[in-house]
Protein backbone atom coordinates (compact mmCIF):
# COMPACT_ATOMS: atom_id res chain seq x y z
CA UNK A 1 0.00 0.00 0.00
CA UNK A 2 1.17 3.56 -0.90
CA UNK A 3 1.55 6.38 1.20
CA UNK A 4 -1.31 7.98 -0.36
CA UNK A 5 -3.71 5.06 -0.19
CA UNK A 6 -2.51 4.61 3.43
CA UNK A 7 -3.21 8.05 4.28
CA UNK A 8 -6.54 8.17 2.43
CA UNK A 9 -7.78 4.98 4.24
CA UNK A 10 -6.43 6.22 7.71
CA UNK A 11 -8.42 9.82 6.74
CA UNK A 12 -11.34 7.45 6.28
CA UNK A 13 -11.50 5.57 8.95
CA UNK A 14 -11.30 8.60 11.48
CA UNK A 15 -14.05 10.53 9.25
CA UNK A 16 -16.25 6.80 9.92
CA UNK A 17 -15.09 7.26 14.12
CA UNK A 18 -16.25 10.88 14.05
CA UNK A 19 -19.19 10.05 12.19
CA UNK A 20 -20.07 7.04 14.92
CA UNK A 21 -19.17 9.22 17.85
CA UNK A 22 -21.35 11.89 16.46
CA UNK A 23 -24.46 9.13 16.05
CA UNK A 24 -23.79 7.47 19.64
CA UNK A 25 -24.16 11.14 21.15
CA UNK A 26 -27.25 12.15 19.23
CA UNK A 27 -28.38 9.04 20.55
CA UNK A 28 -28.03 9.61 24.09
CA UNK A 29 -30.83 9.81 26.03
CA UNK A 30 -32.38 13.05 27.52
CA UNK A 31 -33.85 13.20 31.34
CA UNK A 32 -35.44 15.90 33.07
CA UNK A 33 -33.84 17.33 36.04
CA UNK A 34 -35.35 18.40 39.10
CA UNK A 35 -34.00 21.88 40.48
CA UNK A 36 -34.49 23.03 43.99
CA UNK A 37 -34.83 26.74 45.40
CA UNK A 38 -33.07 25.29 48.30
CA UNK A 39 -29.74 24.42 46.37
CA UNK A 40 -29.40 26.35 43.31
CA UNK A 41 -26.81 25.62 40.80
CA UNK A 42 -27.51 21.40 41.66
CA UNK A 43 -29.50 19.16 39.21
CA UNK A 44 -31.19 16.31 40.39
CA UNK A 45 -32.43 12.98 39.02
CA UNK A 46 -33.64 9.97 40.94
CA UNK A 47 -31.58 7.37 41.44
CA UNK A 48 -32.96 4.66 39.32
CA UNK A 49 -32.81 6.52 36.48
CA UNK A 50 -29.01 7.74 36.92
CA UNK A 51 -27.93 3.97 37.53
CA UNK A 52 -30.17 2.43 34.60
CA UNK A 53 -28.60 4.45 31.88
CA UNK A 54 -24.43 4.29 33.79
CA UNK A 55 -25.11 0.89 33.92
CA UNK A 56 -24.12 1.17 37.05
CA UNK A 57 -24.68 -1.28 40.36
CA UNK A 58 -26.70 -0.12 43.43
CA UNK A 59 -26.27 -1.79 47.05
CA UNK A 60 -29.54 -1.41 49.60
CA UNK A 61 -29.30 -2.42 53.21
CA UNK A 62 -32.40 -4.77 54.60
CA UNK A 63 -34.62 -1.90 54.65
CA UNK A 64 -34.36 -1.49 51.21
CA UNK A 65 -32.13 2.20 51.46
CA UNK A 66 -29.75 2.28 49.18
CA UNK A 67 -26.23 2.31 50.84
CA UNK A 68 -24.01 2.34 47.88
CA UNK A 69 -24.05 3.61 44.54
CA UNK A 70 -21.21 2.25 42.04
CA UNK A 71 -19.00 1.58 45.07
CA UNK A 72 -19.56 5.06 46.31
CA UNK A 73 -20.56 5.57 49.99
CA UNK A 74 -24.04 7.14 50.11
CA UNK A 75 -24.15 8.31 53.72
CA UNK A 76 -27.32 8.68 55.75
CA UNK A 77 -29.31 11.44 55.33
CA UNK A 78 -27.16 12.37 51.45
CA UNK A 79 -30.12 11.63 49.13
CA UNK A 80 -32.71 14.32 48.80
CA UNK A 81 -36.27 12.40 48.01
CA UNK A 82 -39.41 13.26 46.19
CA UNK A 83 -42.64 12.96 48.53
CA UNK A 84 -43.53 9.64 47.27
CA UNK A 85 -39.98 8.85 48.96
CA UNK A 86 -38.05 8.27 45.53
CA UNK A 87 -34.89 9.08 46.16
CA UNK A 88 -32.55 11.46 43.98
CA UNK A 89 -28.93 11.76 43.37
CA UNK A 90 -27.44 15.04 42.01
CA UNK A 91 -24.60 15.68 39.23
CA UNK A 92 -21.91 16.24 42.45
CA UNK A 93 -22.96 13.07 43.80
CA UNK A 94 -22.69 11.04 40.33
CA UNK A 95 -19.11 12.97 40.04
CA UNK A 96 -18.19 11.51 43.07
CA UNK A 97 -19.16 8.12 42.35
CA UNK A 98 -17.23 7.92 39.23
CA UNK A 99 -19.61 9.40 36.56
CA UNK A 100 -17.77 11.96 33.99
CA UNK A 101 -19.78 15.08 34.57
CA UNK A 102 -19.49 18.61 31.79
CA UNK A 103 -19.73 21.91 32.78
CA UNK A 104 -23.19 22.97 31.87
CA UNK A 105 -23.72 24.31 28.23
CA UNK A 106 -25.73 27.86 27.96
CA UNK A 107 -29.26 25.89 28.15
CA UNK A 108 -27.92 24.58 31.46
CA UNK A 109 -27.80 21.34 30.31
CA UNK A 110 -25.03 18.58 31.38
CA UNK A 111 -23.78 15.03 29.73
CA UNK A 112 -23.39 12.61 32.37
CA UNK A 113 -21.50 9.45 31.68
CA UNK A 114 -19.79 8.15 28.22
CA UNK A 115 -21.21 7.45 24.40
CA UNK A 116 -21.92 4.10 25.58
CA UNK A 117 -23.41 4.74 29.06
CA UNK A 118 -24.26 8.21 29.51
CA UNK A 119 -27.65 10.60 29.17
CA UNK A 120 -27.73 14.30 29.35
CA UNK A 121 -29.28 16.00 31.80
CA UNK A 122 -31.89 18.93 30.28
CA UNK A 123 -33.13 21.64 32.73
CA UNK A 124 -37.16 22.49 32.22
CA UNK A 125 -39.37 24.92 33.44
CA UNK A 126 -41.28 24.35 36.33
CA UNK A 127 -45.04 24.95 36.81
CA UNK A 128 -47.51 24.57 39.65
CA UNK A 129 -51.37 23.98 39.09
CA UNK A 130 -53.96 24.05 41.57
CA UNK A 131 -57.31 22.71 40.91
CA UNK A 132 -59.83 24.41 43.52
CA UNK A 133 -62.67 21.81 42.27
CA UNK A 134 -60.33 18.53 42.90
CA UNK A 135 -58.67 19.96 46.35
CA UNK A 136 -55.34 18.95 44.44
CA UNK A 137 -52.49 21.10 43.92
CA UNK A 138 -49.42 19.50 41.22
CA UNK A 139 -46.07 20.46 40.64
CA UNK A 140 -44.19 19.49 37.30
CA UNK A 141 -40.45 20.16 35.81
CA UNK A 142 -41.20 19.88 32.46
CA UNK A 143 -43.02 16.94 31.85
CA UNK A 144 -41.94 15.09 34.83
CA UNK A 145 -44.57 15.56 37.53
CA UNK A 146 -42.50 16.02 41.09
CA UNK A 147 -45.40 16.61 43.49
CA UNK A 148 -49.04 15.34 43.23
CA UNK A 149 -50.66 16.63 47.01
CA UNK A 150 -53.92 17.46 48.31
CA UNK A 151 -54.30 21.10 49.69
CA UNK A 152 -57.73 23.19 51.50
CA UNK A 153 -58.46 25.96 50.02
CA UNK A 154 -60.30 29.01 50.88
CA UNK A 155 -64.20 28.85 52.05
CA UNK A 156 -66.88 29.90 50.02
CA UNK A 157 -64.44 31.25 46.87
CA UNK A 158 -61.89 33.15 48.88
CA UNK A 159 -58.79 31.41 47.05
CA UNK A 160 -59.13 33.34 44.02
CA UNK A 161 -58.61 31.74 40.14
CA UNK A 162 -56.01 32.92 37.96
CA UNK A 163 -52.79 33.10 36.72
CA UNK A 164 -50.22 34.16 39.32
CA UNK A 165 -46.22 33.48 39.39
CA UNK A 166 -44.38 31.97 42.88
CA UNK A 167 -42.75 34.68 45.30
CA UNK A 168 -41.08 37.46 45.52
CA UNK A 169 -42.38 36.45 49.03
CA UNK A 170 -41.16 33.38 51.09
CA UNK A 171 -40.60 32.38 54.52
CA UNK A 172 -39.77 28.57 56.61
CA UNK A 173 -42.40 30.68 59.13
CA UNK A 174 -44.55 33.25 58.14
CA UNK A 175 -47.00 34.36 60.49
CA UNK A 176 -50.73 35.94 59.51
CA UNK A 177 -50.93 39.54 59.57
CA UNK A 178 -54.44 38.91 59.22
CA UNK A 179 -55.73 36.39 61.15
CA UNK A 180 -54.20 36.13 65.16
CA UNK A 181 -50.79 35.79 63.73
CA UNK A 182 -51.42 32.18 62.74
CA UNK A 183 -48.50 29.78 62.12
CA UNK A 184 -47.91 29.56 58.19
CA UNK A 185 -45.05 27.39 57.85
CA UNK A 186 -43.03 26.27 54.79
CA UNK A 187 -45.13 29.78 53.16
CA UNK A 188 -44.75 30.65 49.36
CA UNK A 189 -46.86 33.91 48.12
CA UNK A 190 -48.33 33.83 44.87
CA UNK A 191 -50.64 36.55 44.89
CA UNK A 192 -51.15 39.55 47.51
CA UNK A 193 -51.76 38.02 51.10
CA UNK A 194 -52.13 34.37 49.01
CA UNK A 195 -49.87 32.17 50.23
CA UNK A 196 -49.59 28.02 49.39
CA UNK A 197 -48.17 26.92 53.05
CA UNK A 198 -48.12 23.91 55.03
CA UNK A 199 -50.68 23.84 57.93
CA UNK A 200 -51.39 21.16 60.69
CA UNK A 201 -55.41 20.42 59.32
CA UNK A 202 -55.53 19.90 56.06
CA UNK A 203 -59.18 18.52 55.46
CA UNK A 204 -60.23 17.53 51.87
CA UNK A 205 -62.66 20.46 51.43
CA UNK A 206 -61.98 24.38 51.49
CA UNK A 207 -61.29 25.58 54.92
CA UNK A 208 -58.92 28.15 55.19
CA UNK A 209 -59.09 32.37 54.68
CA UNK A 210 -57.75 32.05 51.32
CA UNK A 211 -54.43 30.54 51.37
CA UNK A 212 -53.78 27.17 49.81
CA UNK A 213 -52.84 24.64 52.53
CA UNK A 214 -50.65 22.08 52.10
CA UNK A 215 -50.06 18.67 54.98
CA UNK A 216 -46.62 18.86 56.80
CA UNK A 217 -47.16 15.04 57.23
CA UNK A 218 -47.79 12.91 54.58
CA UNK A 219 -44.29 13.16 53.75
CA UNK A 220 -44.21 16.89 54.54
CA UNK A 221 -45.33 18.15 50.56
CA UNK A 222 -45.23 21.39 51.85
CA UNK A 223 -41.68 21.61 53.09
CA UNK A 224 -41.24 20.21 49.67
CA UNK A 225 -42.93 22.69 47.53
CA UNK A 226 -41.39 25.41 49.00
CA UNK A 227 -37.72 23.73 48.80
CA UNK A 228 -38.57 23.26 45.33
CA UNK A 229 -40.54 25.91 44.14
CA UNK A 230 -38.69 28.97 42.27
CA UNK A 231 -39.42 32.06 42.35
CA UNK A 232 -41.21 33.27 39.45
CA UNK A 233 -42.88 29.86 38.36
CA UNK A 234 -45.91 30.00 37.02
CA UNK A 235 -48.76 28.82 39.19
CA UNK A 236 -51.93 28.29 37.61
CA UNK A 237 -55.15 28.38 40.20
CA UNK A 238 -58.08 26.75 38.22
CA UNK A 239 -61.81 26.44 39.69
CA UNK A 240 -62.08 22.95 37.82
Amino acid sequence: MTPRIRLRSLFFSWVVFVAALHAASSLRASIEAVVFAAEPGKLFLPVEEAVAELNWPIKRDADGKIIEINSWEVREGALRTLVDGTPLVNTEQLAQAGAAVSTPNVEGSVKVGNFINGFTLVVSPQYVEVNLAKQQLQAWQGDRLVLQTRISSGRNGRTPAGEFRAGPFRDRMHRSSLYQNAPMPWSVQINGHVFIHGFSSVPNYPASHGCIRVPLNEGNPAKFFYEWVLNGTPVSVKKE
